[in-house]
């Protein structure tokens, strides 16, 4: 019987701290909550956001062919086409349109010529047309011709 009345005073006791620890809690800080509030961490700094970065500036496009129409140049003996020529046969690919005929005029000065003019001219005439099949252009729209009297060593390409 002894332990009824100490448990219930204990109990007791344990209310009274509780109402006590209740009701001195505010939404203000007290003295004894200075301490706490001091050590709390300090507010985190954000930084502004970046500038937009202005747009890209357009990139000028490499035009489809040269104005004179020149997409190789040969010495008087050569024939086969450069990394150069082919890298210009594939952009004029992907810039033709379907229905555009392309004229082919491979060019050999007689005078500097080793051997027949006319067969490097048509040579030179036909690397370009061979490379320009490989790339997908149908054969219905070359034209390919060959020039000798002009002291020139090239192909052109014109665009109908």
């Amino acid at each position: 019987m002894l332990l009824k009345p100490f448990t219930l005073h204990l109990s007791l006791l344990a209310t009274a701290l509780l109402i006590a620890g209740c009701a001195g809690t505010s939404g203000e800080p007290s003295g004894n909550d200075a301490p706490a509030a001091a050590t709390a961490p300090p507010p985190v700094e954000v930084a502004p956001a970046p500038a937009e970065a202005p747009p890209p500036a357009p990139v000028a496009q490499q035009p489809r062919l040269p104005d004179d129409g020149i997409v190789a140049e040969f010495n008087p003996k050569e024939v086969a086409l450069t990394p150069e020529t082919i890298a210009l046969l594939e952009r004029l690919v992907e810039t033709r349109e379907a229905d555009e005929r392309l004229e082919i005029t491979g060019y050999c000065h007689r005078k500097d010529a080793p051997v027949d003019a006319r067969d490097i001219a048509l040579m030179r005439a036909m690397a370009v047309r061979k490379e320009l099949l490989r790339l997908g252009v149908p054969v219905k729209t070359i034209r390919v011709k060959y020039q000798t009297v002009q002291a020139l060593h090239a192909v052109k390409i014109a665009v109908k």
